[in-house]
């Protein structure tokens, strides 16, 4: 059903977000991982387990989780979360940087062992 994917979808991206794994979304709903799972990969779940969601995360919009509307009153919280993802973009960007120059200067500084 294309409106639990969807709902699915967001899901996912407000843990990507908020930093939250399976496990630990899992424990603060009192859900299985499989649970948590099944509503991130668009399964079909009960209401009760939506208003767990909601009532347990209450910086969720309600319209946005499950419609993908903004209330009117969390418009400017859209260009908030865009904000959001793009900083764990670039996170993940300078991390991969960091790697690859500490790679680059343990190698170098080999070379320079083995000149010695």
């Amino acid at each position: 059903m294309k409106n639990f994917e969807d709902l699915g979808n967001r899901f996912i991206n407000y843990m990507k977000i908020n930093n939250i794994g399976v496990n630990k979304m899992a424990k603060k709903l009192n859900f299985s991982g499989s649970q948590i799972s099944n509503i991130r990969n668009g399964k079909v779940f009960g209401a009760d387990k939506l208003f767990k969601i909601l009532n347990t995360y209450k910086d969720i919009d309600a319209n946005w989780l499950i419609k993908g509307e903004q209330s009117q009153n969390n418009i400017n919280d859209s260009k908030y979360i865009e904000l959001l993802e793009d900083n764990i973009r670039l996170r993940k960007k300078v991390d991969k940087l960091k790697e690859e120059l500490l790679a680059k200067d343990v190698k170098e500084k080999g070379k320079k062992r083995r000149a010695s």
